[in-house]
């Protein structure tokens, strides 16, 4: 079995999942098990018109993780970046936070149907205490801040208080990390 897991986070334009939303922000970390240690290797943002998110969408990723229109408007088309996240993936283990949240909702879908591509493991989040845990998949982010802050008190991956999809696979790769140093993952 590799060594590596590749953590996948992304930020979507709301909290209902594919097809009523779409990821606007996502990021790829590689965690080495052995070594005890992760690098970013992708992160992008997917280009959307505005006008047709709508308001309700653009002021939930602007609360959701600081994603604003003109970010989006300058983004990378949807199939190019699925295409790139999916060449990094094809074959690896992977995970997030909340499986539920990235892979169910989001990633067996078009254009990132993971399906036969990768081994998803269990979610990071599967064995923390239940306070750590997402009471709704939507609450992901809210919830990798919250354990982050508690189980990895000296900010150890360097995010600051990041919102970013970016920011979210690091927490989530330093709790992975975390979560293998106390023998439950």
């Amino acid at each position: 079995m590799s060594d590596e897991i590749y953590v996948i986070q992304a930020i979507s334009s709301g909290p209902y999942g594919y097809p009523y939303d779409e990821i606007v922000d996502i990021a790829v970390c590689c965690v080495d098990m052995n070594a005890h240690e992760f690098r970013t290797i992708y992160h992008n943002l997917i280009h959307f018109d505005p006008k047709v998110l709508g308001k309700k969408k653009l002021d939930y990723l602007a609360g959701a993780g600081g994603i604003f229109a003109e970010e989006i408007y300058s983004g990378e088309d949807e199939k190019k970046v699925a295409e790139e996240v999916l060449e990094i993936i094809k074959g690896k283990n992977i995970t997030s936070f909340d499986v539920k949240q990235e892979f169910g909702r989001y990633m067996t879908c078009r254009p990132w149907d993971i399906t036969l591509q990768s081994s998803v493991m269990p979610s990071i989040s599967a064995k923390m205490p239940i306070s750590l845990k997402c009471k709704d998949p939507s609450d992901e982010a809210v919830t990798i801040r919250k354990a982050y802050r508690r189980l990895c008190k000296d900010d150890p991956a360097c995010v600051g208080r990041g919102r970013r999809a970016m920011h979210l696979a690091q927490m989530a790769s330093q709790l992975l990390l975390y979560m293998r140093d106390k023998g439950k993952y």
